[in-house]
């Protein structure tokens, strides 16, 4: 962010019902976080709120923002609620607000039971997400063409994040700090607000292949990305494996997945990244030749933008230790 820029702002739907201590927790840990990077002359995150306006109206209100300014937030979060959930016609209001702003595209996110407010939009069908336990009889009820995976903490598609569990705010909110702020404004914001921040290191979000589509042709084209780890497959591969027109491939392939074929393979190409740097040793040297990268500087690249830390950092963080010249030569070219 240049000098002078507005700042990244990042709204939360408070809704009728809504957890308060999930809407003002992740008010003050972004807030604290916003501090902690200025400090250093880094870049400021904005903070606003949302309700919905005057009944039988499709207008959303901001009642709060911590800065000056009237730009609209690039992320919506959609907290968990207390109570029951809102009543159908608030319900469908907000999902249309929450389908438009997502054309307009805002990244939406859902802490624990506010997936079944971003359900209804229609968005996740076909996915799998995570939410909380008690919640997931719930979003198969509401929405059984919705998968639930409540064994992961955070799962994510392009633009869209949902994450599980009681206090599912802290972990988006360090995530968000991190992507946004850097590691060193995450860590100190952790310090802060943890007594034992190691304890609680944010998941990255996985990668979770759409696979309840039963779009056959679609499915066949998934397994020939799978097959080669997303790497050097074609759009003209991608649309024979599916045996389809190119044109009639991309629409389907967007409707079933919500990805375009490009998004598809870099996404599966560094999950695959993922897993080679959680479960073992080798260089990332190495790793950046068996996935197909020019270098180990083209590798970091990816992988940075994908989830904003270089590779040796995530390894350090979630995987095991590298030995030898590979470690050395892969921290050299993260510098």
């Amino acid at each position: 962010m240049s000098a002078g820029a507005a700042p990244e702002e990042i709204g939360i739907l408070a809704y009728p019902g809504a957890q308060l201590a999930a809407v003002h927790g992740l008010t003050d840990l972004l807030s604290i976080a916003s501090r902690f990077s200025a400090e250093t002359g880094g870049p400021a995150l904005a903070v606003s709120h949302w309700s919905p306006g005057r009944s039988g109206t499709a207008e959303f209100v901001c009642t709060y923002r911590s800065t000056a300014g009237d730009a609209p937030p690039g992320i919506l979060i959609v907290p968990p609620t207390m109570v029951d959930l809102p009543d159908p016609a608030t319900t469908a209001r907000i999902a249309a607000w929450l389908l438009d702003r997502h054309a307009q595209g805002v990244q939406l996110v859902s802490l624990c039971s506010g997936v079944v407010l971003l359900a209804a939009t229609g968005l996740l069908d076909g996915r799998t997400v995570s939410t909380h336990r008690n919640y997931a009889a719930e979003i198969t009820a509401r929405h059984p063409q919705v998968a639930v995976d409540i064994s992961e903490r955070l799962i994510e598609y392009p633009g869209l994040l949902t994450a599980g569990g009681f206090m599912a705010w802290v972990d988006v909110g360090l995530l968000l700090v991190e992507r946004l702020l850097g590691a060193r404004v995450r860590d100190e914001t952790a310090r802060f607000i943890l007594t034992d921040p190691a304890a609680r290191s944010a998941p990255l979000p996985r990668f979770t292949p759409p696979h309840a589509h039963c779009d056959a042709a679609v499915l066949r084209a998934q397994e020939a990305v799978h097959l080669k780890d997303g790497q050097d497959v074609t759009l003209a591969a991608m649309a024979a494996a599916a045996r389809l027109e190119r044109r009639t491939f991309l629409r389907r392939f967007a409707a079933a997945t919500g990805m375009t074929p490009g998004e598809y393979c870099r996404a599966v190409r560094i999950a695959r990244a993922r897993e080679l740097l959680e479960g073992g040793n080798l260089p990332l040297k190495q790793i950046a030749e068996v996935l197909g990268y020019v270098d180990v500087s083209s590798f970091t690249r990816a992988f940075r933008r994908a989830h904003g830390l270089p590779p040796g950092a995530y390894r350090r963080r979630h995987g095991g230790a590298v030995a030898g010249q590979g470690e050395r030569v892969g921290t050299a070219m993260q510098v």
